[in-house]
């Protein structure tokens, strides 16, 4: 075994934290998957090999963003604007909605994360499910996606935005779209994990929030838009209906996970590297709930929501 798979073993080794048992308490799982991501971080910097395929997309992003601020302040100040957002600023918000987002140019970068991180965690080898497609044909696949992820964070819930918006004040409107938008990072840092599987998509049935609006337009006949919504955010979703489903069997650990990716985010520099802590910790929740397999858990799914 060469050097950097014997020190990623041992990280592996120190970094194992046993998946806490089906009857545990929703917050002793949340605890678990929320220490999964401190355990993530730490194995990202112990492990060269990881590190490295984690330093690529990370420089390359930061880049691309750094340029971007600097094209938009330069162009405010061009045009006289000297009062808008500086270009710190413009750079952070750029870097969190891309790292937000499904990987496109650098899908392939990404990818090596996954792989690498299920080596440094000890569990099989993974695999590129998209190895032999043509970087063009990967990268307008990822754009599609990205488009339609875009629609649905910012329209999904429309018809419930529609309702909350006629009751007073704005917070209520507020915090569900903050919430929704948040959840669909969460969803986004398991893609390239489960991607990474060997063997074929295990694929995922009607969503829980399709089938929460399909619910409630069922209900009465002046909310058969709701209907309408539910079944539209469904296929829209489709291509992450695995992703979805894991976050439903396992609610707590994803609410654990989330509260501990966005502390990371929060983190000045830390923060760089959120989506392959992200990605790291999500591989590991996957191999030590579900060992690369949704069979044991689904016969103790807990649903969350309706």
């Amino acid at each position: 075994m060469s050097e950097a798979g014997v020190a990623g073993a041992g990280a592996a080794e120190r970094g194992a934290a046993q998946a806490p048992a089906p009857d545990a308490g929703r917050l002793e799982r949340a605890r678990w998957a929320a220490g999964e991501v401190l355990r993530a971080a730490r194995l990202l910097a112990e492990d060269a090999a990881l590190r490295r395929a984690a330093l690529l997309p990370t420089a390359l992003t930061a880049a691309g963003c750094a340029v971007f601020a600097a094209l938009t302040v330069a162009g405010d100040a061009a045009d006289g604007e000297v009062t808008g957002p500086g270009a710190l600023h413009v750079f952070t918000v750029t870097f969190v909605g891309l790292a937000s987002m499904p990987p496109t140019l650098l899908q392939r970068q990404w990818m090596r994360v996954a792989l690498e991180a299920r080596r440094a965690l000890g569990v099989p080898a993974g695999e590129d499910p998209f190895a032999g497609q043509r970087w063009p044909r990967m990268v307008l696949r990822e754009w599609v996606k990205a488009l339609r992820q875009a629609v649905v964070v910012s329209a999904g819930l429309f018809p419930v935005a529609m309702v909350l918006a006629m009751l007073p004040g704005k917070l209520a409107t507020a915090a569900m779209g903050a919430a929704w938008a948040f959840y669909w990072v969460l969803v986004d840092a398991f893609e390239l994990p489960l991607e990474a599987i060997p063997g074929p998509r295990r694929g995922g049935g009607a969503p829980w929030y399709a089938r929460a609006l399909q619910r409630l337009g069922a209900a009465l006949w002046l909310l058969r838009p709701f209907r309408w919504a539910g079944r539209l955010l469904a296929r829209l979703t489709r291509p992450w209906a695995e992703e979805v489903e894991f976050t439903e069997r396992h609610p707590w650990e994803t609410a654990g996970f989330g509260v501990a990716v966005g502390a990371v985010l929060a983190i000045p520099a830390v923060g760089f590297f959120f989506r392959s802590i992200a990605i790291v910790a999500a591989t590991a929740l996957n191999a030590r709930l579900e060992g690369d397999g949704a069979g044991e858990a689904a016969a103790r799914r807990e649903p969350f929501g309706p």
